[in-house]
């Protein structure tokens, strides 16, 4: 039997114009949303989990989707396939066999709005309209998707981002939240729009209205429905004192999306986005510190601390190198008429999957980034890691809520050119804000989640930086332990100033500034020096043979020997450190755990480390040093050699 796939397109906006004729009333849902077959392909119209149970099974075709070629060739190649199966069309027409053709499935491909266009249309169909445009497509990418060019161009973009792993679903339900997440919600339930405690907000409501029927009056750029957002929506957000908003730059990496296949190929590539609005949390100075709002586990320099170390690396600022807006929880894109509303939802969920990863590896036990994925500080710092969402188009607005958790067997999970992780936004609000009313849900809905952020999301993070400044502490003071052996307490006068040694090794950045200019390099280790001079009088009389570290690991780039090393404190962290940044199995952790344990020096060729007790140095340590991992001898650290210098008659 024979199959066929079509694909419709509205060709003409002149067709989503309001008809002269009914024979029936329409209900609000089904104008804004279209119907869904009995046996539909999962994408962001599926309502609940339910749907999947009768999700249409697609016979794989017998060619994998076109990978390595440019869209010419493809689209060349298509219209070749296409001719074929339009002469075989013809040939069952003429000998009367056209039943023998199945239809599996339809594609409808919604044109964009065009607003200048709308006279005439009722404010549900112009509603009804966008939302269908935003959605995007009908269904999700999967790897053996074959589709025609036209379709490609039209949805290569999101599809590429299912790739990434960012996922869009039109309908919120609880049952795509899975992995145990726990979401929290702004609602509108138990709230009496009419009510005096909501005087202030509906003036709030009135003023933004005016703004946004004087913009569509007289069809302004972007730019006026932007800045009236700052202004009557996000203005209480952006003057809170404990919250940083801004339009604020994100790097990340991303692999490049095969154009004709929209899998992921090629070699990670360094990205710079700015969103129009980034929400997070303030940082402080010593001179913010007389409020007290000031929080010390937002401190700037502590931030940037944890940012710079090599073993740490903790971004807190999503423009990497800095400390300024930390942790954010949500992002704004703003289109006017002449934009594309579906570019602004992929603009903001791109951004906001680049938080979730920030607060997903905030979540993680303290560590370096390795091999394996670090196990969780708790059920609860997993659970609730979120970010929202917010676009416009116009006076046309979406709310959406997102989270990460690793990618499903449904999901294409072990598929080559798919992610490992996915991030679920969905819609929870979305509205034309063209009367009072929907501008006062949206600013109802905006206002809680401000207070959550500044609340229940903000305390989260805070907690959650507890270990990771102990642990940040812990790494600069093993350097400072490692300086005091290697080079000793000497300090030397040139030039008129005093200079202390430091080992060159204590200075290297984290693996993420790798990415950066030379130049910026050069910046950040100033900063570096400045915080290890910070740590040699805060850390050096604590050291002792337990602290910052029982052990020290020198594989692979925790390493070499004759490098401070990566500080490890107890048996339970060393088993994960091996597991996590090293990929090593049960049985040589095993093996590392009788180790831990022995009490004598040990020099056997047949385990999978060598621990040593290193010997007391005459070069100023206070204490002796535990055991090391693959240790160095004294030859390797009694080397005064040093490559840096720190000027003791300046402030760091």
């Amino acid at each position: 039997m024979n199959q066929l796939i079509m694909s419709n397109t509205v060709l003409n906006r002149d067709i989503q114009t309001r008809p002269t004729l009914r024979l029936r009333g329409k209900g609000a849902n089904e104008l804004k949303e279209p119907r869904i077959s009995e046996h539909p392909r999962d994408g962001p119209w599926m309502p609940d989990p339910s749907g999947l149970e009768n999700e249409l099974a697609v016979q794989p075709p017998d060619t994998k989707p076109a990978t390595g070629v440019t869209m010419d060739e493809y689209r060349a190649s298509f219209k070749v396939d296409r001719q074929e199966a339009s002469k075989k069309m013809r040939e069952l027409k003429a000998e009367n066999r056209l039943d023998e053709v199945e239809l599996q499935w339809a594609v409808i491909m919604w044109n964009s709005v065009d607003m200048m266009r709308t006279d005439g249309w009722s404010e549900d169909e112009i509603e009804s309209a966008l939302e269908r445009y935003y959605a995007g497509p009908q269904y999700y990418l999967t790897p053996n998707n074959i589709a025609s060019p036209r379709m490609i161009e039209r949805y290569g973009a999101d599809w590429g981002l299912n790739a990434r792993g960012v996922y869009y679903r039109h309908r919120y339900s609880q049952g795509w939240v899975t992995a145990g997440h726990d979401l929290w919600l702004p609602s509108l339930d138990g709230i009496d729009w009419n009510g005096p405690g909501e005087s202030s907000r509906r003036s709030r409501a009135k003023a933004f209205l005016k703004c946004i029927l004087n913009n569509e009056r007289w069809r302004k750029s972007e730019y006026a429905w932007e800045a009236d957002a700052w202004t009557h929506v996000f203005g209480q957000m952006r003057d809170d004192p404990v919250l940083a908003v801004d339009k604020h730059e994100y790097n990340t990496i991303k692999l490049k999306r095969d154009p004709v296949s929209c899998l992921l190929v090629g070699e990670p590539k360094f990205i710079k986005r700015i969103p129009d609005a980034t929400f997070g949390l303030a940082t402080f100075k010593p001179k913010d510190y007389q409020n007290p709002l000031a929080e010390w586990n937002l401190d700037h320099d502590r931030l940037e601390a944890l940012l710079l170390h090599r073993h740490c690396g903790l971004i807190s600022d999503p423009r990497w190198g800095d400390a300024d807006l930390a942790f954010p929880f949500a992002v704004y894109e703003a289109k006017g008429w002449s934009g594309d509303a579906r570019e602004a939802r992929r603009q903001g969920c791109s951004a906001g999957a680049v938080y979730l990863d920030m607060l997903d590896n905030l979540a993680c036990q303290p560590g370096k980034a390795g091999k394996g994925k670090r196990a969780y500080q708790s059920a609860e710092a997993r659970s609730n890691n979120q970010v929202f969402v917010f676009t416009s188009f116009g006076a046309h607005w979406h709310i959406l809520v997102g989270y990460k958790r690793p990618r499903l067997e449904r999901e294409c999970a072990g598929h080559e050119g798919f992610s490992e992780s996915v991030y679920i936004f969905q819609r929870i609000w979305s509205g034309r804000v063209v009367t009072q009313r929907k501008a006062w849900e949206l600013l109802s809905l905006v206002d809680q989640i401000h207070l959550w952020g500044v609340t229940d999301f903000r305390n989260s993070i805070i907690n959650r930086l507890n270990d990771w400044h102990e642990f940040g502490r812990r790494c600069y003071a093993n350097d400072v332990k490692f300086m005091f052996r290697k080079v000793g307490a000497d300090r030397f006068t040139r030039d008129g100033k005093e200079y202390r040694p430091i080992p060159g090794v204590c200075l290297q950045l984290a693996d993420w500034a790798k990415h950066l200019s030379e130049e910026a390099r050069d910046k950040l280790r100033e900063r570096v020096i400045s915080y290890f001079h910070q740590a040699c009088p805060r850390d050096l009389p604590d050291l002792t043979d337990n602290w910052p570290a029982a052990i020290t690991c020198l594989l692979d780039d925790c390493g070499p020997v004759g490098t401070p090393g990566y500080p490890i404190q107890c048996k339970e962290e060393m088993a994960a450190h091996y597991r996590e940044v090293h990929g090593k199995d049960d049985d040589v952790i095993a093996d590392l755990k009788r180790l831990w344990d022995e009490p004598e020096e040990i020099d056997n060729d047949n385990n999978p480390v060598q621990v040593r007790k290193r010997e007391r140095l005459e070069s100023g340590e206070p204490e002796s040093c535990a055991k090391r991992y693959k240790g160095s001898t004294p030859t390797d650290v009694g080397n005064k050699q040093v490559d840096e210098l720190i000027d003791l008659t300046k402030e760091h």
